[in-house]
């Protein structure tokens, strides 16, 4: 099967759930919808962002963007591609009122919220904010986490509509905290004080050396949270039933991989990404492996590897027919393997 590099004059810097976004070579915002092998992307003249581009995307009613403008202000962008070149194209929020220095937007259809981070005392902090807040300098939703580095390598997470949503990493307390992964419920409605708003901590086991990805399936909204147990491969399925406490997970029968060394070191991308919205009831990934990147599947019988394109993993999903990896500043796509 062949793998198709999305033409673009700049980088892909975000990918979430059949959107991906970045910013072109005159600092223009960019996004693109994935609806097949050769989407086309689409730029506003009104968002033109620094040299660190798109720092999140989600798709929803529009395609929501995070990144700073011109101006230098983290500013929360709704964008409509079907109104360029009106002045209707792009909404700015600026994001000044809560300090924030790393945001991504938590947005679709139904979801309404913004994970920010900024820097406290020489540390990373996250929080997680109602839309209305993060845009009006209300409070955050439940507790603060500190993270072991800038967002950006030390977080991953996924959505999708009501919730819950799941972030993982070295997320928690103190200056080096431990893999972990958190849920967050309700993602469609403002905070009410009359019900519960703290996160709540996944009980991973075995625990995990690493956490790099979460993922939650198309039609069976199955949630997995990914990373590695030493230098193999490893998965885990967040269960949706009700609890009290710690939320449970099962472990996922992974392949058996040896994960490239160096992508366990600072800058040297994730060693394992799992695909938004997969289909069935085991999760699709990509891996950074001894032999070069794989993207993994299992066909009901067996796990199946196929090369893929070389570089640092960022992220994959699945949308229009086909799996699209962020690869280094690149967006990669094949036609889907496991429609079959």
């Amino acid at each position: 099967m062949d793998w198709y590099e999305l033409e673009v004059e700049g980088r892909v810097t975000a990918l979430r759930r059949g959107l991906c976004a970045g910013v072109g070579t005159d600092g223009r915002a960019f996004t693109c919808e994935l609806r097949g092998l050769s989407p086309t992307p689409v730029a506003y003249d009104d968002v033109v962002l620094d040299s660190f581009g798109v720092v999140g995307a989600s798709p929803g009613v529009r395609a929501w963007l995070t990144g700073r403008g011109s101006d230098g202000r983290l500013t929360l962008f709704g964008t409509s591609p079907e109104l360029v070149g009106t002045p209707d194209q792009a909404v700015a929020h600026p994001l000044d009122s809560i300090g924030a220095m790393w945001a991504a937007p938590v947005v679709d259809a139904h979801a309404a919220h913004v994970l920010a981070s900024d820097l406290q005392d020489g540390a990373w902090r996250l929080r997680a904010y109602h839309v209305d807040d993060a845009i009006g300098g209300g409070v955050a939703r439940g507790r603060g986490f500190a993270l072991a580095s800038e967002p950006d390598t030390s977080l991953a997470f996924s959505f999708r509509e009501r919730g819950p949503l799941v972030v993982a990493g070295r997320i928690g307390e103190g200056a080096d905290p431990a893999p972990a992964a958190w849920a967050l419920a309700d993602l469609h409605q403002p905070p009410s004080p009359g019900r519960d708003e703290g996160w709540k901590r996944v009980h991973l086991a075995p625990a995990p050396t690493e956490l790099t990805s979460v993922a939650v399936g198309r039609d069976s909204g199955r949630i997995w949270v990914g990373g590695r147990v030493e230098n193999r491969p490893a998965a885990w399925e967040v269960l949706r039933l009700p609890f009290r406490g710690l939320v449970r997970s099962a472990p996922v029968t992974m392949p058996r991989l040896e994960l490239a060394p160096e992508t366990s070191a600072r800058g040297h991308g994730r060693p394992l990404v799992l695909a938004d919205d997969a289909r069935g009831d085991q999760p699709v990934f990509v891996a950074a492996t001894t032999r070069g990147n794989r993207l993994c599947w299992h066909d009901g019988t067996e796990w199946i590897a196929l090369p893929a394109p070389d570089g640092r993993l960022h992220a994959a999903c699945l949308a229009g027919g086909a799996i699209h990896v962020l690869v280094d500043a690149s967006l990669w796509s094949v036609e889907d393997p496991t429609a079959a």
